[in-house]
């Protein structure tokens, strides 16, 4: 009884110095999300590296990327804070956290810096008012990665690096060969998956073969979104139960995202794929608006709110849209953006209990596209970043929300969406 007296104290210890009243980090994401185009930079040396697995790598990661990635994740989870710094001595990472607590607000204040090296050289991990040595620091994470997969991937991980070097704006991170490292994570994603909803994978798999089996899968010349949307839910109407209606839904989403959307969709849900070495994909695009990137962009947002939070969506799809506004994007666009709220709605109501049946019903009646996106006209789009600066400066701008509130506006006036207000009501 002494020895469990003597534990509890240390816990409670440990989390009166870990907790604080106040965030440290007082950065805002619209701010940090200004240089979001930079981060196709990144994305495309990540690419490369996947694609050269075999020979030694060299990624490099500006301040206004790092900046922009924590700004995205501030975007998507409003209790999360961040901010970077870059030197050429260090680099450091900053987070506030608030705690889901009503009472009076407490933050967990974490910062990490790294020092150059010819290894992964944390020199320090501060959390709260506790400050942990960089080696003991890593060390944990290491064990507990390792323990939770069952393997020694986050040792492996910590060796892939061979040097870590600083300018004043970026940090250079030199790999050994990613080959042998991917294919030892690929063996452990069972083991990392844990959470896998198996009957859900299943129920994918089957709404994915049903979007293939229609004969407009095989027309040669591009065919309504709305014929594949209506055709897979009716099917999960058919399938379904009251009580089973929301599995159904998400599975049919989840299938037509992977078949409409993108193939890679998958890697969240499972083995779905009929074929490991062929994903299947219809033969000509499918249509929404008169547009295959709005189907695409609708689909694979409500995808993503089956799988995550209605703010993660939402977030990727404006962090995307900031991106191409970098020469060669297609600038950030209004409409894509329509459509990606619109999948967001979609799927909120297709996925809510009191509400799942009742879309099934009304997409087995008369359904037309109109009633799924309405116009788009007037809403910009091709804006590259000077011109997007200068009509709407950043996200969350005023300028910037009276058009998002004019999306919304249009999306209200659909009695589809209007199912929504029961949902949010819950």
């Amino acid at each position: 009884m002494f020895a469990f007296f003597i534990v509890f104290m240390l816990l409670a210890v440990l989390i009166f110095l870990a907790v604080d009243s106040q965030p440290n980090v007082k950065a805002t994401a619209p701010e940090q999300m200004q240089n979001a185009e930079t981060v196709k930079q990144l994305l495309s040396q990540i690419s490369q590296s996947l694609n050269e697995r075999t020979t030694e790598q060299e990624i490099i990661v500006s301040e206004d990327q790092l900046l922009s990635i924590v700004g995205f994740i501030q975007r998507a989870t409003p209790r999360f804070k961040g901010n970077a710094l870059v030197g050429d001595r260090s680099a450091s990472l900053y987070a506030s956290i608030a705690l889901p607590t009503e009472l009076t607000p407490l933050f967990v204040n974490l910062e990490i810096t790294v020092l150059p090296d010819d290894k992964l050289n944390v020199s320090y991990v501060r959390v709260g008012s506790l400050s942990l040595s960089g080696d003991l620091a890593v060390l944990l994470v290491e064990k507990l990665a390792n323990a939770w997969t069952d393997s020694d991937i986050a040792t492996q991980a910590k060796q892939q690096i061979t040097q870590i070097s600083m300018t004043d704006d970026d940090v250079i991170v030199k790999l050994k060969p990613l080959d042998a490292f991917l294919n030892k994570l690929n063996e452990i994603r069972n083991g990392i998956n844990v959470k896998q909803d198996d009957e859900l994978r299943d129920l994918t798999a089957y709404y994915l073969r049903y979007a293939s089996w229609q004969e407009i899968a095989l027309s040669k010349d591009p065919q309504p979104f709305v014929d594949y949307l209506r055709a897979t839910i009716k099917r999960a109407q058919e399938r379904s139960t009251p009580k089973t209606a929301v599995l159904h839904n998400k599975a049919a989403i989840l299938g037509l995202a992977i078949f409409i959307g993108h193939h890679r969709i998958a890697n969240f849900v499972g083995d779905v794929h009929p074929d490991a070495q062929r994903a299947l994909k219809p033969a000509s695009p499918a249509l929404l608006g008169g547009r295959n990137d709005l189907a695409r962009h609708f689909i694979i947002s409500a995808a993503l709110k089956v799988l995550s939070e209605q703010g993660v969506s939402l977030a990727i799809g404006e962090f995307k849209e900031l991106m191409d506004r970098a020469m060669g994007g297609s600038g950030y666009s209004f409409v894509d953006l329509m459509a990606d709220i619109a999948g967001v709605k979609f799927a909120n109501i297709a996925t809510h209990p009191t509400t799942a049946t009742r879309l099934q019903e009304i997409i087995g009646e008369t359904f037309d596209e109109k009633m799924l996106l309405p116009s788009y006209e007037g809403l910009p789009e091709g804006l590259n970043k000077s011109q997007f600066e200068a009509d709407y400066d950043r996200v969350d701008s005023t300028a910037y929300r009276k058009r998002v509130n004019e999306i919304e506006r249009r999306l209200a006036e659909l009695p589809l969406y209007q199912l929504e207000f029961s949902v949010n009501s819950q």
